[in-house]
């Protein structure tokens, strides 16, 4: 409170009685005060017997002046690449001889012109200050000094640290908290330098409504350090203190300039500045060049969702406090440094792509476009990406939900994923010790009711399926030729269904979900594993959601001979006194075997050379992989593939309207799939979900390895129907069709005897 201030007429009057009391409370405050300051400590001690010093030397003395509620800061990998900043209150400490002394002038005019002389408390501020407060009833005086001003904001800092409500200490706070505030006061003096205080002092306080401290508010207003502010801008600033709100010269200028005024007249009456000086600052205008910012992930311009997830990640981890509240409290106000995973080049080609697709700024059907690319060596998220404005606002584009993760960490919990989860029973093939160039018959497109699939985990050893009607568990291929003995290698980068029930019919079902779930992948919903007892989980057209993370890090994997890394956000997080805050570190560890994982690959590389993907291929046909998925209907499409280095899901899909056909619909300005003439034009995987993976691995892919993939053992790859790997540089396609995706029906019953495609429904897989 200004010790020259004095409030409008009429608001705080009082009844006579009132003022008595204030008096006498008052005239204690003052006498204690007093008899603090002009008598020496020892003769204080030698008047211990009087009952009121005794209390007044009875309260603390000291307490912890810091650290400052203080901003914190989330970094892609470079360290210097800001996608965030979350704060309280927004602050940036400065040190003292980072504020001009025009600032330094101006307050020390305004609030306390007696600041370098008084001890912390001034006598006569007090006693002016009563005569005021007790003889004029229009109005109420002030007498705190600088000093005492930011013992109270220093009081009400610690409180909302802590949790504690601070209501009591602020404009409104009693006698007691009054006198605390003093004998702190007379304590800082005795501990601090006056220069210290000041500096404090013009960090902590409030400059204009959520700016805290000078720096702060110099770069809101002006955008300029408080190093450079003017006469006129750092009377502005100054007058702000009395009351932020008011006198913000962005919403109330007429009355901010008032007030400026007024300081201006101070610091003239103080020779702080000269006649000239004075003149010159009354005249000159606001010249406001406002620079507002805003806080959290809501103004992350290249990775909101990113941040989204990071955000999550500390509020979910005991490193930053023993419970939500207390993770908050430190990301708002800890003064943290997070350097995260993200590489902001990755991002932005990410951004291009899934907008290119469907461009968040032109899309009323809202299709869902996303990406998420992690580093298969470490588990580092390169890129997180997707085709909405992150906002609860309403409004098309608009979402708070990540399409790329699990629904605890703010997802949407996932997706049906197609035919990318057919990888998991090649798996399981390989692992059994079964060649992928063997032959199995994939003429068979029906299961009778009483057929007995393998699953060893469940009751009995087996599962069954008699479809809707009773009368078994029926398919269909997407087009017609391929119901015929096949290679499993053929059969999987074309993306036979026939082919992978064959597979399955000779496999433990259990076993495909072990290894699913050693991989990583669970119901992005439920946390759950997901259920490969039924027979539509083998095409990924269950109930069973995944998130495109789950998918980038299980086909990782893969990429990494076997050896699973957990997704990882974070670099390293500090605060501004240089403590390091425990995140997770790279956790790797072997899933599959080193044969398994490169046989799985020696299969996925021809996808992208003669299979479901041989349109998108990124020119690398050794070094990259992948598998293309469609769900029923092409309601949601899929991409998954990698490289050695980077490890990339993209989806295209529904994520309001699961249900809904792509093909029915313009994504990017194409004409609808449904109203062209060829029937076998329908959305796939390869479509757009594939053309925004190539698009981004294209750019992206050689910033990281590219290394050929070894070879597989010979007898995992030998049969009469194995597929020659691919010379370097060939790009033939051996399947005109390959490119149209499967076809299976999905039932809806759940549990291991669910029927599962007894219609015959068409399922676009591939």
């Amino acid at each position: 409170m200004a010790s020259s201030s004095s409030s409008p007429a009429g608001v705080n009057g009082s009844s006579t009685m009132g003022r008595v009391i204030a008096f006498i409370a008052t005239s204690l405050l003052a006498g204690l005060v007093v008899t603090g300051l002009v008598f020496p400590p020892a003769a204080a001690v030698g008047m211990a017997a009087n009952g009121s010093i005794g209390w007044f030397k009875d309260l603390p003395s000291d307490f912890q002046d810091g650290p400052l509620s203080r901003s914190s800061t989330v970094y892609a990998r470079d360290g210097q690449t800001e996608l965030a900043t979350f704060y309280a209150e927004k602050r940036t400490p400065v040190t003292l001889d980072q504020i001009s002394q025009n600032m330094q002038d101006a307050i020390l005019s305004v609030e306390d012109r007696d600041f370098y002389d008084h001890g912390g408390v001034s006598v006569a501020g007090i006693m002016r200050a009563i005569g005021n407060n007790v003889i004029n009833t229009g109005g109420r005086q002030g007498a705190s000094t600088i000093t005492q001003q930011y013992v109270n904001n220093l009081i009400i800092d610690q409180d909302v640290r802590a949790g504690r409500d601070p209501s009591t200490l602020g404009a409104n706070k009693g006698y007691a908290d009054k006198l605390r505030e003093v004998k702190l006061s007379l304590s800082m003096e005795e501990q601090k330098s006056k220069d210290e205080i000041l500096e404090g002092y013009l960090n902590i306080a409030m400059f204009g409504t959520g700016n805290y401290g000078v720096e702060s508010a110099s770069q809101y207003y002006w955008g300029i350090p408080a190093s450079d502010l003017s006469i006129a801008q750092a009377a502005t600033l100054a007058g702000l203190v009395q009351s932020p709100a008011y006198y913000d010269p962005s919403v109330n200028p007429e009355v901010s300039m008032e007030r400026r005024n007024i300081v201006l007249y101070t610091m003239l009456d103080e020779d702080r500045i000269t006649q000239q000086e004075y003149d010159d600052a009354i005249n000159e205008p606001l010249n406001l060049d406002l620079h507002p910012t805003s806080a959290g992930c809501t103004a992350a311009t290249d990775a909101p969702y990113f941040c989204d997830y990071v955000e999550n990640q500390i509020l979910a981890s005991d490193s930053f406090g023993s419970n939500p509240e207390d993770r908050l409290n430190t990301l708002q106000r800890g003064g943290l440094n997070i350097v995260t995973t993200l590489d902001i080049d990755a991002q932005r080609e990410a951004n291009d792509a899934v907008n290119e697709t469907q461009s968040r700024d032109d899309n009323p059907e809202n299709v869902g476009s996303s990406m998420v690319s992690v580093e298969p060596d470490s588990g580092n998220i390169v890129a997180m990406a997707q085709n909405t404005y992150y906002t609860s606002e309403e409004g098309t584009s608009n979402t708070v939900f990540n399409f790329n993760t699990d629904s605890w960490q703010g997802g949407t919990g996932g997706y049906q994923v197609g035919s990318t989860f057919k990888p998991m029973t090649l798996l399981a093939w390989v692992d059994d010790g079964r060649s992928v160039g063997q032959e199995v018959n994939s003429s068979r497109m029906s299961y009778p009711a009483d057929y007995a699939w393998n699953a060893s985990c469940v009751e009995g050893g087996a599962v069954f399926e008699p479809g809707d009607d009773g009368n078994g568990f029926r398919f269909q291929n997407a087009e017609r030729g391929y119901d015929r003995n096949m290679a499993v290698d053929y059969g999987m980068y074309n993306s036979i269904n026939s082919a992978l029930y064959a597979m399955a019919s000779d496999l433990d079902l259990c076993r495909i979900g072990e290894l699913a779930e050693d991989l990583g992948i669970h119901n992005g919903q439920t946390g759950e594993p997901v259920n490969t007892t039924r027979l539509s989980t083998l095409l990924g057209g269950s109930d069973d959601n995944i998130s495109p993370m789950t998918m980038a890090t299980a086909y990782a994997t893969f990429a990494n001979d076997g050896v699973r890394c957990d997704p990882r956000a974070f670099m390293s997080v500090t605060d501004y006194t240089g403590r390091e805050y425990d995140v997770p570190e790279v956790n790797c560890e072997r899933a599959i075997s080193e044969t398994d994982a490169r046989t799985v690959n020696f299969v996925l590389e021809q996808v992208l050379v003669r299979g479901s993907g041989y349109q998108i291929p990124i020119g690398l046909p050794n070094a990259s992989a992948g598998k293309t998925g469609t769900t029923d209907n092409s309601t949601q499409t899929w991409m998954v593939g990698y490289t050695q280095g980077l490890s990339t899901a993209s989806w295209v899909g529904n994520y309001l309207e699961g249900s809904r056909s792509l093909n029915d619909i313009s994504i990017g300005g194409d004409t609808p799939r449904s109203q062209t003439s060829d029937p076998d034009d329908f959305v796939d995987g390869s479509t757009y979900a594939g053309g925004q993976w190539q698009r981004f691995m294209n750019a992206t892919a050689r910033d990281y390895n590219t290394d050929t993939f070894p070879e597989p053992p010979e007898n995992m790859t030998e049969g009469n129907g194995a597929s020659p790997r691919p010379s370097s540089g060939s790009a033939s396609n051996t399947n005109s069709n390959s490119n149209t995706g499967t076809s299976t029906g999905t039932g809806t019953g759940t549990g291991a005897n669910s029927a599962s495609g007894s219609t015959g429904t068409t399922n676009r897989a591939g």
